[in-house]
């Protein structure tokens, strides 16, 4: 270190032709060669979207990952379902208001009616195991799921709904009518 202040007091530093970088004249003939030949060419830029497509399939590869905003391709506007979301929303506010009413005068919860399921319009119902999904994986999973042979059961819940649309619940009284 002390070496170095030295040679800047004494001048002893030479500047770089191609970098412009200050080396002590010993070392400032070495540096020049090396530097020379780095400054000659331009290193490639790395692309690592290209290297982790290589091995997939070349027609799909390259279309990943090129710009998404092509004139071309107008996707249609995404469908506009706010009041549906927002009776959903003033049904949830009331269920909540109801409950905490029950709360407070003592009541208990499981004697409230059960709530309706809350269903997602933009969800897509697969028709082979009638499961709902968003529509970019409903189209990933419906011809997946067209292929399975050994399906397994439909979900509780839904396997549920359809028993009790079939068969009225025990508890509810059946009105007969008189004439």
């Amino acid at each position: 270190m002390a070496q170095l202040q030295l040679a800047v007091e004494q001048g002893e530093l030479g500047e770089c032709d191609f970098c412009g970088r200050r080396f002590l004249h010993l070392r400032l003939e070495k540096h020049m060669n090396v530097c020379s030949k780095s400054q000659g060419s331009k290193r490639k830029v790395f692309d690592s979207s290209m290297a982790r497509a290589r091995g997939t399939d070349p027609v799909i590869a390259p279309a990943i990952y090129t710009n998404h905003s092509s004139p071309s391709v107008q996707n249609e506007p995404p469908k506009n379902n706010w009041r549906q979301k927002h009776e959903s929303f003033i049904r949830t506010l009331r269920q909540a208001r109801e409950m905490q009413h029950v709360i407070s005068k003592g009541g208990k919860l499981s004697d409230l009616p059960p709530l309706p399921p809350v269903e997602n319009p933009d969800y897509i119902s697969c028709p082979h195991c009638n499961r709902r999904f968003a529509p970019k994986v409903a189209e990933r999973h419906i011809p997946k799921c067209k292929t399975i042979k050994n399906r397994p059961p439909p979900p509780p819940q839904r396997r549920l709904r359809h028993q009790q649309c079939a068969q009225p619940h025990k508890n509810t009284p059946t009105l007969l009518r008189s004439n």
